[in-house]
C-alpha cells in the first residue's frame, strides 16, 4: 500500500534516527503555543500593580495556571471563587488562598474532566471588618510556590448613619419596567409607593430592596439634559459612569443601588427620597460640568457638600483629591472655576442651595461634578471607557478612603452664598414613565451613547432652550 504524505510534509522522509528530535522540538513548540494561550483566561481582569498568571516560556512551560474570577463580601466573611489549569495534565492543582499577606486557607481543585482543562474552586473566609486584598497562591510540587493574581474584597463598612435612619428605612421597590420606587407601605404583592412625580399609587409585583449602604444618583434625565458638548448629553454621561460605579461596588460585596436607572426625569426631592427610603451611608449624586472657559494647569474638579452634615465635607474632600489625580493621568486644555475643590454652597438663609442637601440631612450627601462637557477636550476624553473607569473607580476608592480611615482629604474648596440657579430637578410638568409595564429605555441610551463615540451612529441632538446659555449650567440638583 503506498502512504502519500500531505504537500510539504518532507519530514516523513528524515531518517528514522531524526524523528525523536523533531517530534521534541514539535512538543516544545505545542507547548509553547498552549502556554501561551492559556496564560490569561479571556476576559480575565488584575488587580493593577499585583503579580500576574505565571509567564508562559522558560523554566514555566507546563506550569499550572489560576485565576480569581470573583469575590463575594459580607460582614463576616468572604467567599473566593475561581479556575485553575494544568496545560499538561488533568491533575488537580493546589493552591493557598492569602488575606493581606497571610495564608488563610488552602485547597486543591477536583481533577479536572480532561487533559489541560480547568477546573473551579470556593473557599469561605471569615475575616475581620474592612478592605481586603486577597490573593492566590499556586504550590503545585513541580514548582516553587508562586501568587497568580489578586483582589479586593469589603467587609462590614462601618454604619455612618443613625440607628433611627435605618429603622424607619421602607426600602425601594425596582418595578417591572426598571423604576426605582421608595415604598410608602404595604407588602409584597401590594406595594404602595410614591412615584418618580410624586403621586403615591398601589403596584402588584417588582423587586423589593429594603436596605442600600452606597445611593448613587445619576444626575438630570428625560426632559433634563444637563450639561452638553462634544455630541454628548450630560444625563447620558452621568448614567453610564454610575452603572460602572454599582457594577465596582457590587464586586467589593458593598450594597450599591441607583436613584434612575434609564433615560427619564426623576425631581431631586424624589431621588432624596429613594437614598433615605434605603437608608444610605452614602448619597452620591454623579454630574458632569459644563460653562467654564477660564484656562487652568489641572481638572477643575469640583465636589459639593452637605451644609447640615460635618462627615460630608471630609468624604467630598477625599472624593475631590481622588477624582482629580484619576482626571489627571489624561491629556486635555482643562478648564475650571473659582468652586473647584470641596465647596458649600448655600442661599441667603445659611441653608444649603442644592436639593440633594436639604432633602435629605440626615444622610452623608455629595455632588460631584468630574469633567467640563462644554469644554471639547474634556467633552473627547468622555467619550473614552478608560476614562469612564477611572471616574468610577476614583468614586469607589475615595469612598472606601472615607469609610475605612479617619482621612481628611485635600482642603482646596471655598464656602459661598449664591441662591442663582437654572430652576430645573422640580416637580413642574412631571410625567411618571410606567412602572408596571412598557419601556423606559433601560440600556438603550447607554449604548447609543457608546455607538456614537465609536462613530457608529449620529451623535444625539443636544436639548434646545430658548436661553442657550443655561444648557451649560452647571447646577446639579436644585430642585425647588
Amino acid at each position: 500500500m503506498t502512504h502519500f504524505a500531505p504537500a510539504g510534509a518532507d519530514y516523513c522522509r528524515m531518517a528514522p534516527s531524526t524523528l525523536p528530535r523533531v517530534r521534541l522540538r514539535l512538543f516544545l513548540v505545542f507547548s509553547l503555543l498552549t502556554a501561551a494561550v492559556i496564560a490569561t483566561p479571556a476576559g480575565a481582569q488584575e488587580a493593577p500593580g499585583t503579580p500576574g498568571l505565571a509567564p508562559a516560556i522558560g523554566p514555566w512551560i507546563g506550569a499550572p495556571r489560576g485565576q480569581i474570577i470573583s469575590i463575594e463580601g459580607t460582614d463576616e466573611s468572604i467567599t473566593v471563587s475561581g479556575i485553575t489549569r494544568d496545560p499538561d495534565s488533568a491533575q488537580a492543582v493546589r493552591y493557598d488562598i492569602l488575606v493581606n499577606g497571610l495564608t488563610v486557607a488552602s485547597g486543591a481543585t477536583p481533577r479536572p474532566d480532561g487533559f489541560g482543562r480547568e477546573a473551579e474552586f470556593s473557599e469561605n473566609i471569615r475575616v475581620s471588618p474592612g478592605k481586603h486584598t486577597v490573593c492566590l497562591r499556586l504550590t503545585d510540587g513541580r514548582f516553587e510556590k508562586r501568587t497568580v493574581n489578586c483582589r479586593t474584597a469589603v467587609t462590614a463598612p462601618p454604619v455612618r448613619v443613625k440607628q433611627a435612619v435605618i429603622d424607619n428605612a421602607k426600602g425601594v421597590v425596582i418595578t417591572r419596567s426598571g423604576v426605582v420606587v421608595p415604598v410608602l407601605g404595604g407588602e409584597a404583592g401590594n406595594w404602595r409607593i410614591q412615584t418618580p412625580c410624586g403621586a403615591e399609587a398601589t403596584i402588584t409585583d417588582g423587586v423589593h430592596v429594603p436596605r442600600a449602604r452606597v445611593v448613587i444618583d445619576p444626575g438630570h434625565g428625560g426632559s433634563e439634559s444637563g450639561a452638553v458638548g462634544g455630541g454628548l448629553q450630560e444625563k447620558n454621561v452621568n448614567l453610564e459612569v454610575a452603572e460602572v460605579v454599582v457594577e465596582k461596588f457590587e464586586a467589593l460585596g458593598v450594597s450599591t443601588e441607583l436613584t434612575r436607572t434609564g433615560d427619564y426625569r426623576v425631581p431631586i426631592k424624589t431621588r432624596a427620597d429613594i437614598a433615605r427610603s434605603l437608608g444610605a451611608d452614602v448619597f452620591l449624586s454623579l454630574h458632569h460640568n459644563g460653562g467654564a472657559v477660564r484656562r487652568s494647569s489641572r481638572p477643575g474638579t469640583e465636589i459639593f457638600y452637605s451644609e447640615a452634615r460635618p462627615d460630608s465635607k471630609r468624604l467630598a474632600a477625599i472624593l475631590y483629591e481622588e477624582m482629580n489625580a484619576a482626571a489627571a493621568q489624561f491629556d486635555a486644555n482643562w478648564v475650571s472655576t473659582v468652586s473647584e475643590g470641596a465647596s458649600l454652597r448655600l442661599r441667603e438663609d445659611g441653608k444649603d442651595l442644592y436639593g440633594i442637601h436639604r432633602f435629605s440631612p440626615e444622610l452623608d450627601s455629595v455632588i460631584t461634578e468630574f469633567l467640563y462637557l462644554s469644554n471639547s477636550s474634556e467633552a473627547a476624553l468622555m467619550k473614552r471607557q478608560d476614562v469612564i473607569d477611572a471616574e468610577a473607580q476614583a468614586i469607589v476608592d475615595g469612598i472606601l478612603r472615607w469609610w475605612f480611615t479617619e482621612e481628611s482629604g485635600t482642603a482646596r474648596g471655598r464656602v459661598f452664598t449664591d441662591s442663582s440657579s437654572t430652576g430645573t430637578g422640580g416637580f413642574d410638568n412631571c410625567t411618571d414613565p410606567a412602572l408596571n409595564s412598557g419601556n423606559v429605555g433601560l440600556s438603550i441610551q447607554r449604548e447609543q451613547v457608546l455607538a456614537a463615540a465609536a462613530g457608529k451612529i449620529p451623535a444625539p441632538e443636544p436639548a434646545r432652550s430658548l436661553l442657550p446659555a443655561l444648557e451649560l449650567a452647571t447646577d446639579p440638583a436644585i430642585g425647588g
